[in-house]
């Protein structure tokens, strides 16, 4: 198979590992090779967090900086941290959340997704915070959304693994209500995805 790579990017807290791990369930269920690796200097909450997603037989574990044709984004601010992994033209989808550092001077929020649309990334924005919470009250499961979101919106993506699989993968991990919601969640961003990128 063609080899695919997806960058997770954000902080400590919102659930990056979990979602890496699920994609690789995902590919295991469907029979495609992948690796999934985590970089975090700083693993606790508000640390910086990417983990690297390789689908396709690759003997790095590691994405190469320009590499990465999808970036998945949890938070604004990463998203710019770790755009010089992404190609060109990839597709960048990002979570419209700006989680600022203490103690410093930040860009705004509008100021990171311009500077991001003009260097030519296909950017799709969602808030999946705002969408995590309709279904259970607070933005846990933002990282469910964000992934259902970039599979609606890419389609090379989801030609690798599939909504159902993730679906699949997501009752190997949760139970009962923790999977229902988990499991509306993914679809209703998977069908903004697929709406936002006009399919």
């Amino acid at each position: 198979m063609k080899r695919y790579n997806v960058a997770i990017v954000g902080v400590g807290g919102q659930g990056l590992l979990t979602l890496g791990a699920l994609i690789g369930d995902a590919c295991s269920l469907v029979g495609q090779d992948v690796s999934v690796a985590e970089v975090h200097g700083m693993a606790q909450r508000g640390g910086s967090v990417i983990v690297h997603v390789k689908l396709g037989e690759e003997p790095s574990p590691t994405i190469p900086l320009g590499s990465a044709d999808h970036v998945i984004a949890l938070e604004v601010l990463e998203a710019a941290r770790y755009a010089t992994y992404a190609k060109k033209g990839a597709i960048i989808s990002l979570n419209d959340f700006l989680w600022p550092p203490p103690l410093s001077t930040y860009p705004s929020k509008d100021a990171v997704i311009g500077a991001l649309r003009e260097r030519g990334f296909r950017l799709y924005l969602l808030d999946a915070n705002g969408l995590s919470a309709k279904y259970t009250g607070s933005p846990i499961s933002a990282n469910i959304a964000m992934l259902g979101f970039a599979l609606g919106v890419d389609p090379e993506f989801r030609g690798i693994i599939s909504v159902e699989a993730v679906e699949k993968a997501l009752s190997t991990r949760f139970r009962g209500r923790a999977f229902e919601v988990n499991r509306q969640v993914l679809m209703a961003a998977y069908e903004e995805g697929l709406r936002v990128a006009g399919e």
